[in-house]
């Protein structure tokens, strides 16, 4: 998981880590299941970050699938995408936060479909279970360069939630 940069992470306000803080005590004192955290996150994630949408995508197989979204993206809870044409991909392979300012100039997006939502920025975070990258959360935004460091920043706390929450969720019980 990329870690977060002192620099950085004293740039994330006292209330964005307040409400971070308080979606972390709210999923351990709930009981909620993996797939409500996930929308919890990505709804926390898109309000933190001023997206006009966020996802949760999980890998399956050679395929990304939208478990939770948010903003934009809510209909397509459940979309499925070739893991080798995305950013999401691209970010699994990497393992790090990969941050597209202008999908319109970005090599590594899809323009067709960038076009058809209307996205103009993307930044992405890994997600880990047993050092493996089994997914992505990502924030998307309508206007190009809409995400900085402290948008970053956010986006790897709440990824590392919801990598917690997917390994007490697949850990044997004993």
């Amino acid at each position: 998981m990329p870690k977060l940069s002192t620099e950085c992470a004293s740039l994330v306000t006292k209330d964005q880590l307040l409400s971070i803080i308080q979606a972390q005590s709210d999923i351990i004192g709930g009981c909620l299941n993996l797939t409500e955290i996930m929308q919890k996150m990505a709804t926390l994630a898109e309000h933190l970050t001023f997206a006009s949408g966020a996802v949760v995508e999980m890998l399956d197989g050679d395929e990304m699938v939208y478990r939770a979204a948010t903003g934009k993206a809510k209909d397509r809870l459940g979309m499925r995408l070739h893991k080798d044409k995305s950013l999401s991909g691209l970010c699994i392979k990497e393992n790090r936060l990969l941050n597209c300012k202008n999908a319109m100039q970005d090599p590594r997006v899809d323009k067709e479909a960038c076009q058809k939502v209307g996205l103009r920025s993307m930044l992405v975070v890994p997600l880990i279970y047993q050092q493996d990258v089994v997914g992505v959360i990502k924030v998307f935004s309508t206007t190009t360069d809409a995400f900085d460091d402290v948008d970053g920043q956010i986006l790897m706390l709440t990824a590392q939630i919801i990598s917690a929450a997917i390994h007490a969720s697949i850990k044997p019980q004993r």
